[in-house]
């Protein structure tokens, strides 16, 4: 039986076909629709895409079963649960051995940076606008310009145009000769730095995450108070940080 209350009904629809053909194996379009009460004619056009997409299969005698592109997902979603189990340890004895506010792991998703794991310290006497999912800063936070600093030289010359680079603070990177400037420094040194660049009186360190065939996987960062990141602080913490990232590429070899 369907449930029809779904505020996206083909979704809800897709599903219901996807479960069916888990629990029966193999069935034909006519008996899908009939066991899930479909609307015949939007039960065959969603069947047929689901096809098209490589959702299902059809084999030729006609029943429909589970398909490939179901199994390149799920592969996916298990590496990236394996991939979170094996940084959060290293980011945890980050945050336990800096008296910040947050620890980050950002990645690039096409031309977007996205915090991916955020750990808050417990310690922590602020807030700060991060979250996961939601999109970072290329210009204004340490992460965004660690990640851009390492993607090849078109994607950089082609996403320096298209930066928002509207300052939010007297601090802020305004022009894209000077964001290109930063981040050959960034490249140069292994690190990158936020000197309250996004919000007043935050301070951020940032180091690349590199897989064994030294492509970028992402990049963390440790974010703290003005007060507790100052100039004489910066280098130990600059230090963790890169240890941090180290620790987790050996970590995710295997990945």
């Amino acid at each position: 039986m369907m449930e029809e209350k779904s505020r996206v009904p083909a979704l809800t629809r897709c599903m219901a076909i996807l479960s069916y053909l888990e629990k029966h194996k193999k069935c034909t379009i006519s008996e899908l629709v009939s066991a899930l009460k479909l609307p015949r004619s939007s039960g065959y056009v969603l069947v047929d895409e689901m096809l098209k997409q490589g959702l299902i299969n059809q084999d030729k005698n006609g029943n429909l079963q589970l398909w490939m592109r179901l199994i390149e997902l799920g592969s996916c979603a298990s590496r990236n649960i394996d991939l979170r189990d094996k940084i959060v340890p290293s980011l945890s004895s980050l945050l336990d051995s800096v008296d910040c506010l947050a620890v980050h792991y950002g990645i690039m998703e096409g031309d977007r940076g996205f915090y991916v794991i955020k750990l808050e310290s417990p310690r922590a006497g602020m807030l700060i606008k991060s979250r996961e999912g939601l999109p970072v800063s290329l210009v204004h936070a340490g992460l965004g310009k660690c990640l851009l600093a390492y993607q090849s030289p078109e994607v950089r010359e082609r996403i320096l145009p298209t930066i928002d680079y509207t300052p939010e603070s007297p601090t802020s990177i305004t022009t894209p000769e000077a964001l290109r400037a930063e981040l050959a420094k960034i490249r140069l040194q292994g690190w990158a730095f936020d000197n309250s660049e996004g919000e007043a009186d935050i301070r951020c360190v940032a180091a690349p995450v590199f897989n064994a065939q030294h492509e970028l996987l992402g990049a963390i960062s440790i974010v703290g108070s003005v007060l507790k990141f100052n100039d004489d602080v910066i280098p130990d913490v600059v230090r963790k940080v890169k240890q941090c990232a180290s620790s987790i590429e050996q970590s995710i070899l295997s990945y």
